[in-house]
């Protein structure tokens, strides 16, 4: 075996095994750390533009059955806006209470650890919040203001 024993063998089959591991690690963490496929943002008020131009493309909708179908989808658009709402806050208020209990349970140190990290994700909270207001404002498809008049209808 050209002068190798069993053990240098062994010896450098475990090395190369964990060069591969850590090559793996080093180029495959970073990389699954990322998302691989991303959705274009679409933002919530989009939603109602976004399904009256398909409906009027795929289904050939004429002008005046535009005019019908637009305050019908504006209308659930913006019952699934306020559910969002709703369900935020519901969510909210079970998550405060669910972090009430456990500080309870929690040492002064541990407490304190406890603050920082929900500090911490507020911070982020308000940032990633800041970051949709900023995509918002700098996008076409803006929520009109409730006094707005209603949109044109898209022409056949």
């Amino acid at each position: 075996m050209n002068g190798l024993n069993r053990n240098q063998i062994l010896a450098s089959l475990a090395a190369v095994f964990v060069a591969g591991a850590a090559a793996g690690v080093a180029v495959g963490y970073p990389l699954g750390r990322k998302t691989v496929i991303q959705r274009p943002p679409r933002p919530p008020h989009d939603m109602a533009a976004h399904m009256l131009e398909k409906y009027t493309r795929e289904l050939g909708l004429s002008t005046n059955q535009v005019a019908k179908v637009d305050p019908l989808i504006q209308e659930a658009a913006q019952r699934v806006r306020s559910l969002h709402k709703e369900n935020f806050r519901q969510t909210d208020a079970i998550m405060q209470e669910c972090n009430r209990r456990i500080v309870a349970l929690l040492d002064a140190g541990q407490q304190q650890r406890f603050k920082d990290m929900e500090e911490r994700r507020n911070k982020w909270f308000r940032e990633r919040q800041a970051e949709r207001d900023r995509n918002r404002s700098a996008q076409p498809g803006k929520p009109p203001s409730p006094d707005a008049p209603p949109p044109a209808p898209l022409p056949r």
